[in-house]
């Protein structure tokens, strides 16, 4: 992992924690479409097996790929960006897979 992407990821954790995210609605679709909730997302951010830079979004923000495990040991890539708003910084759940 770079430090770049153990960047990112610290970015990302320090959000959830802080309860500093949204999570788009193709995200939540996913979720329901593949039965996972989000201590299956917890478990990917928890003990991630790849951090990679999927270049800016279409709105220039940057975004980043998570790859890991669900609780239940499915592989899981998880499509995030990076963001800021009135309140600060904010990670934005775009997808997964």
């Amino acid at each position: 992992m770079t430090a770049a992407s153990r960047k990112a990821l610290k970015a990302v954790r320090r959000c959830v924690k802080a309860g500093r995210f949204r999570l788009a609605l193709h995200f939540t679709e996913r979720m329901d479409e593949r039965g996972l909730f989000w201590p299956d997302v917890l478990a990917i951010l928890d003990a991630p097996a790849d951090v990679r830079d999927g270049g800016p979004e279409q709105w220039g923000r940057p975004k980043w790929i998570i790859t890991g495990q669900a609780a239940d040991g499915d592989a899981l890539e998880l499509v995030c960006v990076l963001d800021t708003d009135e309140r600060g910084k904010l990670t934005v759940f775009v997808t997964m897979y």
